[in-house]
């Protein structure tokens, strides 16, 4: 009879420092069985970068991102706003690029296609207080 090996984490987490900024590069599976893990990593890595320099968000290993993933993606995002930090998200494989432009986040979480590019890119000046437009409309019942 033969055993299976049972992966003790569907989600792979490393962290590298550069002079532009921390790259933390993600592989596997980020849902809501993995959404504790990673916010903790990029928490831990938000806490390491101050402006100028870039946090870097690599998904090019991902497998899977859902809603979880792109609500945790925002948190980020929104909290690396508040320290005037930009977060830079890395990917190019359909998994991920399809759900981040099918609910409409391509602008507020802009994607690029290689770390590189992710680190040198010039930072856009933003104060945290500015509105980002998304193409969703409130249901009238809601307001």
């Amino acid at each position: 009879m033969s055993e299976l090996a049972v992966p003790t984490s569907l989600l792979g987490l490393t962290t590298e420092c550069h002079g532009a900024g921390v790259v933390v590069t993600v592989s596997g599976e980020i849902d809501l069985s993995t959404r504790g893990e990673l916010a903790e990593h990029l928490d831990e890595a938000l806490g390491a970068v101050s402006p100028p320099q870039s946090l870097v968000v690599d998904l090019s290993e991902v497998t899977f991102l859902g809603s979880a993933g792109l609500a945790l993606l925002l948190d980020t995002q929104d909290s690396a706003v508040r320290k005037g930090v930009p977060l830079r998200v890395v990917a190019t494989q359909r998994v991920v690029r399809r759900p981040i432009e099918a609910v409409g986040l391509a602008e507020a979480l802009p994607l690029h296609p290689t770390v590189e590019s992710a680190l040198t890119e010039l930072p856009v000046p933003r104060r945290g207080d500015e509105l980002v437009d998304f193409p969703f409309q409130a249901n009238p019942a809601f307001r």
